[in-house]
């Protein structure tokens, strides 16, 4: 099908003033920006977003290494950049300068410091009543841990997700990713298309209140469930499944090549044996899903026995034929060199300054046959858009914006509390010593013509 695509975005015309940090606010606004809101990103220079200190390009520490995270780039690509410094209350002060210019205000501080400020709904509301704010806070702005300190590490705990996950008789895991970071980044952005929604039709902005624990409790919510309809708590099972045997994880030929198969009646067992070359499993005590339950561990030796002599994509594509569901673990490598992936566009090729192209995927899994997001460009240097939004928008003269670098409340580089010679050496991952430590698998030093970037950062293929 060929698309007739517009130019149009469905947020052509939104400001959003985006004071979040970290992963699940910048999420949140970053779906919004692919949406071609325009997002002027607030950081200051004693505390500018964490996450410009994660994951440099050829893991080196020089210049400005705060404009080159992988991990910033991933959160606010097509964001503009400002800095003003909260402690000072001309910076305040400008901030509410702003607001009248804004459409969403998005904040993601443990629920007393927009007040502190007086940057509270009720502040933000009394100079422009139809303003949509959303508070992305770990645990809400209400309840007895309202001002509990938060991260995806404590929250997908709490939420229950962890209870459900790991193996029988060990205990609780996490998923390894702080699932509940960008979970709650895609439930506020949701939250705030319904707001822009809602207002359209009353005029009426709003306050929203988005918990990232409650936001995650619904993932974890047929087990929630369980309980509250049988009284029965699920014990933990690993990757086998309730339902379907066999179901797991195998190791497959190579190092650390692993195929998810799942195999849910009599038909797709029987599909499984004879496409694995071993008709002999399919009957015996193997022979019905009852069976399959009770012998799971002898029928994970013999399966695993058949794909460990296997290349774990190979296997995919041979069971998936013999209509067997089967999906091969992808690591980020092969994620990012995934043919079918590629032909669907998962990978926006971005020239970021001073880095050079980077493939960076799509935060919105959606195609849409009316309009292309506009995701693929780079994210904000430091302070880049200060003389644009303060003058262009507020009329600050070019002396004020003087007096403001001088005062040190706008700026271009970072000034905390750790001098930065000893910053470019913490952002300077020892890579070697991680690999020894099995920190890290591998190490590839020609990344880069493998996923079809040269030295320069000019795209060679994709």
């Amino acid at each position: 099908m060929r698309w007739q695509l517009t130019d149009n975005r469905p947020l052509d015309g939104i400001r959003v003033l985006d004071l979040t940090q970290v992963y699940a606010g910048p999420t949140c606004t970053r779906i919004l920006s692919d949406l071609r809101a325009d997002v002027i990103k607030l950081e200051g220079l004693k505390r500018m977003d964490i996450t410009r200190n994660f994951v440099m390009p050829e893991n080196t520490g020089k210049d400005d290494y705060w404009n080159r995270s992988g991990y910033f780039l991933l959160r606010n690509g097509g964001k503009k950049s400002i800095t003003l410094d909260f402690s000072d209350p001309e910076a305040v002060e400008l901030v509410k300068r702003l607001v009248p210019y804004a459409d969403i205000v998005a904040e993601s501080f443990t629920p007393r410091v927009m007040a502190k400020f007086g940057l509270d709904y009720e502040s933000l509301k009394a100079i422009k009543p139809d303003v949509i704010m959303i508070s992305l806070s770990g645990y809400g702005q209400t309840g007895p841990w309202r001002d509990f300190t938060a991260y995806g590490m404590g929250l997908e705990p709490a939420s229950g997700i962890s209870s459900v996950t790991g193996y029988r008789g060990g205990p609780p895991l996490r998923t390894g990713i702080s699932f509940t970071d960008p979970y709650s980044g895609v439930v506020g952005a949701g939250a705030v298309l319904a707001a822009l929604h809602y207002r359209r039709r009353t005029g009426k902005g709003q306050y929203i209140d988005l918990s990232e624990h409650e936001s995650a409790i619904p993932v974890a919510g047929y087990a929630i469930m369980e309980y509250a309809l049988t009284g029965r708590m699920p014990e933990r099972i690993g990757n086998r499944s309730e339902w379907y045997a066999p179901q797991s994880v195998y190791r497959c030929r190579g190092e650390d090549n692993w195929i998810a198969i799942t195999v849910r009646n009599d038909a797709e067992w029987e599909a499984f044996c004879h496409a694995a070359g071993h008709a002999e499993w399919e009957n015996g005590h193997f022979g019905d899903v009852l069976g399959r339950f009770k012998y799971h561990d002898e029928l994970d030796e013999l399966i695993s026995s058949w794909t460990r002599e296997q290349d774990h994509i190979e296997a995919m594509h041979l069971l998936q034929k013999a209509g067997v569901i089967a999906a091969a673990v992808l690591n980020p490598k092969q994620v990012l060199m995934d043919p079918h992936l590629r032909e669907r566009g998962a990978f926006d090729m971005i020239d970021q300054p001073d880095v050079g192209v980077r493939p960076v995927a799509r935060q919105l899994g959606a195609k849409f046959s009316a309009f292309e997001p506009d995701s693929a460009r780079p994210a904000p240097k430091l302070g880049e858009h200060n003389r644009e939004v303060l003058q262009g928008m507020l009329g600050l003269s070019d002396e004020e914006l003087v007096r403001l670098e001088e005062q040190k409340v706008i700026g271009d580089t970072p000034e905390g509390a750790v001098p930065l010679d000893v910053m470019r050496m913490f952002v300077q991952w020892p890579t070697t010593t991680f690999q020894q430590m099995g920190t890290i698998a591998g190490l590839d030093a020609d990344y880069r013509e493998q996923l079809g970037i040269d030295g320069n950062g000019n795209e060679k293929a994709k």
